[in-house]
């Protein structure tokens, strides 16, 4: 059994969805985004589940940094936790999807190619659960 999740994050499993609602609660720090997202696989680990709702709406930080340790360090473990390609959804304020710097720090879909994972930047819930199943579909 995981540990319980951080303050700052509330990780619920939707079993009728096959997707893992992450939502992230506060502002966090690089460590606490870090400690976050192992907790994170740990419980997709134990659902097997590969399709993540990321809701960032009141985390409201994207830097470079974080984005760096998530596409070089944490994101290529996935493949080997969970047998697949792991889709993230990310739920963003609209502010967000204009800010420069937000934006420069989230690759760009030609990036995710030939990834073992893929991530989607959205600003409304229902257009990023059907992504989510779209993918679901193509993979299943």
């Amino acid at each position: 059994m995981p540990l319980p999740a951080p303050d700052y994050l509330h990780i619920q499993y939707r079993s009728d969805l096959d997707v893992l609602l992450v939502r992230w609660m506060r502002l966090v720090t690089l460590a606490e985004l870090q400690q976050g997202y192992r907790h994170l696989l740990e419980v997709a680990a134990q659902h097997q589940c590969r399709f993540w709702l990321l809701d960032a709406r009141r985390r409201f930080n994207t830097d470079r940094e974080g984005a760096a340790w998530m596409v070089t360090s944490f994101l290529p473990t996935l493949q080997a936790r969970l047998g697949g390609r792991t889709y993230l959804a990310y739920l963003l304020v609209p502010v967000i999807m204009r800010d420069a710097e937000a934006d420069a720090a989230f690759p760009p879909a030609s990036f995710f190619q030939d990834k073992p994972f893929v991530g989607e930047r959205f600003v409304d819930e229902e257009k990023a659960v059907a992504w989510l199943q779209a993918a679901q579909q193509v993979t299943y």
